[in-house]
Order: C-alpha cells, then sequence, then structure tokens
C-alpha cells in the first residue's frame, strides 16, 4: 500500500463561477507543483473537459471523472466515477434539466469547452450555474446507478449544502461520504459533521488556480485509481484515507 495526495474536488473553466485561469495545462502544472498526486475534476453540471485535463497530465497525474450537480433543493452533491462514459451519462441526464444561458440576466462568465492545450472549443448555452429538475435522492440514486461515489460537497458550508437546504440528514438518501470544506477542515469542523458510518472527506473545491490543493485527502491504495477508492472508504484490506 502506499499514501496518495488527492484533491478531489476542482473546477474548470467548464464552471461559470470558475477563474477564466482553470484551463488544462495550469490545473495540471498547479496541482503537481502542490504535491497532490490525483485530482478530480467536478464541474457544475458538467463534465466535458475532464479528458482535456486528464489528456493535458499525459499520465503525470491521475484524473479521475467527476461532477458537482446542482439539486433543485440547491444542494451540491459530487459524484465520481470510474471512466467518463460514466460520469457523462450522468451529466446528459442533468443537463437535460437545466435552462438556456441565453434566457438568463446577469449570468456568469460563458462556460468554456477546452482542448487539453486550454483552447476554446466551445461555449455551450446550457446555465450550469443553475440547479437543475433533480431531486437529492434523485441525484444520488443517478450517480449510484452509474456505479460513481455519491458524496455530499461542503457539508459545512452555510450555503448549497444538505444541512444548509434542507436542515437534516434525510434518511432515505445514501452517500458513500460527506466532504468537509477546506476553511472547515482547518477549523476543524469535520467532528461536527460526523454521520454514522459515513467517512469525512475534504478537497479544495478549487475554482482559482491558488485554491488547488489548498485542501487534500490522503489515501492509502495500492494503486491509485477510482476502483480503490470505494474500497478505501469501506476500510478493506488495509486501504483507507485521512484528512491530509
Amino acid at each position: 500500500m502506499k499514501d496518495f495526495a488527492a484533491d478531489l474536488h476542482i473546477h474548470t473553466v467548464l464552471s461559470p463561477c470558475a477563474d477564466a485561469a482553470m484551463r488544462p495545462p495550469a490545473i495540471v502544472e498547479a496541482a503537481l507543483a502542490r504535491g497532490v498526486a490525483m485530482i478530480a475534476i467536478c464541474d457544475h453540471n458538467a463534465t466535458a473537459n475532464i479528458g482535456a485535463v486528464r489528456e493535458s497530465a499525459a499520465g503525470d497525474l491521475i484524473v479521475i471523472a467527476g461532477i458537482e450537480i446542482t439539486t433543485v433543493e440547491e444542494v451540491h452533491v459530487l459524484g465520481w466515477f470510474g471512466d467518463d462514459a460514466a460520469a457523462d451519462a450522468v451529466a446528459a441526464v442533468v443537463r437535460a434539466t437545466l435552462p438556456a444561458r441565453s434566457g438568463l440576466r446577469g449570468a456568469l462568465r460563458p462556460p468554456e469547452v477546452v482542448d487539453a492545450l486550454g483552447s476554446v472549443v466551445e461555449r455551450p448555452d446550457s446555465a450550469y450555474e443553475s440547479a437543475c429538475a433533480l431531486s437529492l435522492g434523485h441525484a444520488v440514486g443517478l450517480i449510484r446507478a452509474n456505479e460513481g461515489i455519491a458524496i455530499a460537497a461542503h457539508a459545512d458550508r452555510r450555503s448549497f449544502s444538505v444541512l444548509s437546504q434542507l436542515g437534516i440528514w434525510p434518511e432515505d438518501v445514501e452517500f458513500d461520504a460527506i466532504e468537509v470544506s477546506a476553511a472547515g477542515a482547518k477549523h476543524g469542523r469535520a467532528a461536527d459533521l460526523q454521520k454514522p458510518g459515513k467517512p469525512i472527506v475534504t478537497a479544495s473545491d478549487a475554482h482559482s488556480l491558488d485554491e488547488i490543493g489548498d485542501a487534500r485527502t490522503v489515501w492509502t491504495l495500492e494503486v491509485p485509481v477510482f476502483a480503490e477508492l470505494l474500497g478505501a472508504l469501506h476500510g478493506e484490506g488495509g486501504r483507507g484515507w485521512r484528512i491530509g
């Protein structure tokens, strides 16, 4: 077994709220410079830049497919996946329920689909910054139906978290793990999120380059691949994790 520092919640320019510098080469450079061995690309309601980041990494950095869904209750849910096709399948369902950006007032920076060099390939008209029409239970079920890992995002925050939006942990929604925010991890708020049987992880939720690696989870794995993450969350075969 070996320890791998991971930041499994990073945005690219496909997220309208992310900085315009969040392009594949810069993301890879920042992660490697901060000693991160594994990242997950988790754009809001979208997945189209995952492959570009992985191509830019050229094997120097493990890139996990991910998404951050904004549910109809405005709860953020992370999904991590074993392959891009599964992530894309989830994104397609989510995208079908989003409004068009062209009809929005005061919209944020246009989302960009980019190539491995960071050049713009497409500017989609979907309002990725909006809530989709899926309920929290539907979104988590969709992630798990596509063999993904479902995580309650930044659960300690006062906005866009399960507790801020619902006030309780719904008994009929089965998360695989709970994420404490970067600030929460630094201030010891992970203990406040204890939910029986649910692992607590952390990640940067980076929207700018200087935030990458600001919070990380150290995974003890045989090899740094998605298939081992769920085993680590369950403590199987000596695998594990800790907030690093």
